[in-house]
């Protein structure tokens, strides 16, 4: 077909986070081996489909970055150029961070979580200085300001401004694959169906948008 641009999205692999069920967020999890085989998976069903990438988008969290060479790897296009972006990082989940998610609502209580995670502009308490946690964020982001929790809005403003900003305008120009997080990629689902989407977004699970050359979406499916 003339004239139709692709953007892959895909969120990452199985972590250690998501098999012990905790609030991840910032903190800087690995991948199962089950979460890399199954990305590895991933770059094989893409490159029998013939998808082909020349630029990968992703953030500054091992779980991505270790998927992002997984699927290219499989698709023999380990030399392409990663571009690993704060803004891609997934929500900052401030004093949940790293907790066991039936633990937190022990600690919070049930009403107060479903307000945090789901409720536009409420945010979760704030890392406090001193903590650990914190204090490795500002370790490894030390060049970079540092958030101590987001809301919903707080990530929506920055997955919008960076897609809007840096992605959208490279679409009719290179073959993109995005590779992040699960509240980043639902924010960018809902944005780009301009509808919320329900339900769970699987790990290394390919969804696939396709643009005519004004860039209005045309179409999206997964694979």
């Amino acid at each position: 077909m003339e004239n139709i641009f692709r953007v892959v999205l895909v969120r990452h692999g199985q972590s250690l986070g998501n098999i012990e069920n905790r609030f991840t967020g910032w903190l800087d999890v690995d991948l199962t081996k089950r979460g890399y085989t199954l990305s590895y998976d991933a770059g094989i069903k893409l490159k029998k489909l013939k998808y082909n990438f020349n630029i990968c988008y992703t953030s500054l969290l091992k779980r991505a970055i270790k998927t992002s060479w997984a699927i290219l790897d499989a698709m023999g296009l380990s030399h392409i150029k990663i571009i690993k972006n704060i803004n891609l990082n997934e929500r900052h989940y401030g004093e949940l961070s790293g907790m066991n998610k039936l633990e937190a609502v022990v600690k919070y209580g049930n009403k107060n979580i479903n307000s945090w995670l789901n409720v536009y502009n409420k945010r979760p308490p704030s890392l406090k200085e001193g903590d650990t946690r914190l204090e490795r964020l500002k370790k490894k982001y030390k060049n970079k300001k540092i958030i101590k929790t987001e809301s919903l809005n707080d990530v929506s403003l920055r997955v919008l401004r960076f897609w809007n900003e840096k992605i959208k305008k490279k679409i009719s120009k290179k073959k993109i694959i995005i590779i992040a997080h699960s509240n980043i990629l639902k924010i960018l689902i809902n944005y780009l169906n301009n509808k919320k989407e329900e339900g769970f977004l699987e790990n290394s699970k390919p969804i696939i948008y396709e643009f005519d050359k004004n860039l209005n979406k045309i179409n999206s499916y997964n694979i």
